[in-house]
């Protein structure tokens, strides 16, 4: 049996499958797989895990093999804990950056880049000749995660950089915040809106939906925001889109934030007009990243990936996507 983990930075998913392809459990685990993010990460993903393998009726033994995504793994250093989380599976293991994961479920190894923007942000390509490419190897970051595109409607509503348009947005925003009116918003944030770093982060990634869905409904603020973040994205995508040979390049965007309506309008947008370094074709990601880190583990241990095998992978997705 295989197992493939997308350990996230609010969320951990495990699926198991067999050698065939046949999903047998999947799990939704609401903790982060990042100790960056979580000084619980070990036990989230063991727990994880652990239901996942009973869910599956299915002991760790049985296990074949192991790939796993992981948020904020990026580099030797980070092995020390990122080989805490699956200790509790002995069976050949791959982990990698949880965007390799996105590339490979939403691409199926094929050339192309892969955009993510959600709890975090990274765009990465695979070139023609497999080369591995982020906009972050340029020095380039997209602040386009959930929290910043709040942050950036707070900091401006305290300002008063605001018109009639935002008056659903400012009233959303001091509902979120449990206050009375812009003045206590202020105060709040002059003492840095919320003690804990992560509960701060993840309150202000919980806002984000509202901004994106009243980008829609006339609020001026919104919509600016969400179009910078949609401009940052998509300058991203072509740093990396520079890499290829082709002219033409695929581009699936995954996430929250990068597949809002107005964001998801944008991006497609600026990679269709003529100051694009290349033809972009925006696709539907194949699978989700999980079943990526499925991929990865039968591709570890050998298994031949036939039309059949991904047939299978891929049936389950509409249940769960």
């Amino acid at each position: 049996m295989i197992i493939g983990i997308d350990g996230g930075g609010t969320c951990t998913r495990v699926a198991i499958t067999d050698t065939n392809g046949n999903l047998l459990s999947y799990i939704e685990y609401k903790g982060s797989a990042s100790i960056k993010k979580d000084p619980n990460a070990i036990e989230n993903v063991t727990n994880a895990i652990r239901k996942a393998l009973k869910k599956a009726d299915c002991l760790p033994s049985q296990i074949t093999g192991l790939a796993a995504g992981i948020a904020t793994y990026e580099s030797e250093d980070d092995l020390e804990w990122v080989n805490k989380l699956t200790t509790i599976v002995n069976c050949p293991k791959q982990h990698v950056n949880d965007s390799v994961i996105a590339n490979v479920g939403a691409l199926l190894f094929k050339p192309g880049i892969i955009s993510i923007a959600g709890t975090g942000t990274i765009t990465l390509g695979i070139t023609e000749s497999g080369q591995y490419v982020r906009n972050y190897d340029f020095g380039h970051y997209a602040p386009a995660a959930a929290r910043m595109l709040s942050y950036d409607c707070i900091y401006k509503i305290i300002s008063g950089e605001t018109d009639d348009t935002d008056l659903e947005l400012i009233f959303a925003a001091l509902n979120h915040f449990g206050v009375d009116d812009i003045h206590a918003l202020a105060t709040l944030g002059a003492k840095g809106f919320i003690d804990n770093y992560s509960a701060k982060i993840k309150h202000f990634g919980d806002f984000a939906p509202t901004v994106t869905k009243l980008a829609l409904c006339g609020s001026q603020l919104a919509e600016d925001v969400c179009c910078k973040a949609a401009a940052d994205i998509a300058t991203s995508i072509k740093l990396v889109g520079a890499c290829f040979e082709s002219d033409t390049v695929t581009v699936a965007l995954i996430g929250a934030v990068a597949n809002s309506e107005l964001i998801k309008v944008e991006i497609s947008k600026s990679l269709a007009s003529k100051e694009s370094n290349k033809t972009y074709r925006i696709v539907e990601p194949a699978v989700p990243p999980v079943f990526g880190a499925v991929i990865m583990a039968m591709q570890l241990v050998g298994i031949e990936l036939n039309e059949q095998i991904l047939a299978n992978v891929m049936n389950p997705i509409n249940d769960i996507a």
